[in-house]
């Protein structure tokens, strides 16, 4: 359930699996929180990450003495506004939290990508020591699963994601670009919210779907892999499978 300390003491729980927070965080370090955010909506309808997820990573990370930000960039609307949408800036204020800035960004060169070789990312992104991917278990009709590879998509600032669904409107195409962004920006954690998923007509227009998981994993390809095998979905023909395999982000397998 998404009871707070239930979710805390699973986050903790898993935390220590991996080897403990420390694996990904140092005290003093600043580390961006990337919850799925899209345009905010109501947490019960299962399109971003819950805020008992996001409550208990960022009270962990508070605890060891980490500076947290947090952040998503959607299409339409502000970070800030969106975020307060789906009660996760209630959360941020509780916690003592502060925004990163995901409304503007920067260009940078990424000369070692399969496809796209310069994007521009949101400062919130670039001006951190790290970055924690907090995704949301659910079906898309692109990319066929939007999890922690597809939740790196919100690192570009707002209406600049657009062009990319115009540029390359092939599915297999757009997901080496979301590779492509997942190895630029390397997130150090992935902590996948499927508590309550979504399958269907992701990211927006799914039905709600009760899981009771939370995945946790360094590894974004393997994280989404496991995610799928949980639904039924093989993830050889999740299109963002074999060229993150490829460019060295995990592994499928």
């Amino acid at each position: 359930t998404y009871d707070d300390e239930t979710v805390f003491r699973a986050v903790r729980s898993g935390l220590d699996l991996l080897g403990g927070i420390s694996q990904f965080a140092k005290p003093g370090e600043r580390i961006t929180l990337k919850p799925n955010v899209l345009i905010g909506s109501n947490p019960d309808k299962c399109v971003t990450t819950h805020p008992a997820v996001f409550k208990a990573i960022g009270g962990a990370l508070k605890e060891t003495g980490v500076r947290v930000y947090y952040g998503d960039s959607s299409i339409i609307g502000k970070c800030e506004a969106n975020l307060r949408k789906a009660g996760l800036k209630q959360v941020g204020d509780e916690l003592g939290l502060s925004l990163a800035d995901f409304d503007s960004g920067r260009a940078v060169s990424h000369k070692e990508s399969l496809l796209v070789k310069s994007f521009v990312i949101a400062n919130g992104v670039l001006d951190s020591d790290g970055l924690i991917n907090l995704p949301k278990l659910k079906t898309h009709p692109l990319v066929r699963f939007t999890g922690a590879i597809k939740n790196q998509f919100g690192c570009i600032p707002g209406l600049l994601k657009s062009q990319y669904h115009v540029k390359l409107p092939d599915p297999y195409d757009f997901a080496t670009m979301l590779v492509d962004l997942n190895t630029l920006v390397k997130p150090r954690l992935c902590i996948m919210d499927g508590i309550m998923a979504m399958e269907g007509n992701g990211p927006r227009s799914g039905k709600p779907k009760k899981m009771s998981v939370l995945l946790l994993s360094s590894d974004p390809i393997a994280i989404d892999a496991t995610a799928c095998r949980i639904i039924a979905l093989d993830p050889a023909v999740v299109p963002t499978s074999r060229p993150g395999e490829k460019s060295g982000l995990g592994t499928y397998h």
